[in-house]
């Protein structure tokens, strides 16, 4: 039996970050809650551009309803990552949420159109309850726009 959220959906979930596991917790406790949402995951900033403009090998990937973007990463950090999406219109409408320890790039983050940015907890327990809280808000509070399913 294949779970769906509200309104009976599978959700596309795109998370940048340079730490995998990172990236494999937020993906595991998303199941655990039993959760339908799929994560794609991008090491990096060039990755997940790549990702996101469906350049090879991503051709044929679904286009994400949610970003969860890592400011701190080598190369092509979060911030740069995030002025790209919101300076393309085709991008721009995907709601991009900023995750770092430390929240002193956050006032910039938001300079670049973040939708939220949010400081990544130091516990197991404390990621659960912002998983829990992201999946609530993004995917059942809130009305994303119609043009994230092209």
């Amino acid at each position: 039996m294949e779970l769906t959220n509200a309104g009976g959906k599978r959700r596309d979930l795109l998370i940048v970050d340079d730490d995998v596991a990172q990236a494999y917790l937020f993906e595991r406790l998303l199941k655990e809650l039993g959760l339908a949402t799929r994560c794609h995951y991008a090491a990096g900033g060039t990755q997940a551009l790549d990702f996101l403009r469906r350049r090879h090998p991503y051709e044929k990937v679904p286009r994400p309803e949610l970003i969860i973007l890592d400011i701190h990463m080598p190369g092509t950090d979060g911030c740069a990552v995030l002025r790209e999406i919101k300076g393309d219109p085709r991008l721009r409408c995907i709601p991009v949420i900023m995750f770092s320890l430390a929240a002193e790039e956050f006032d910039a983050c938001y300079l670049e159109q973040a939708n939220a940015c949010i400081r990544k907890p130091d516990d197991f327990d404390g990621t659960l309850r912002v998983v829990r809280e992201i999946e609530q808000f993004w995917f059942h509070t809130v009305q994303l726009p119609a043009s994230l399913a092209l």
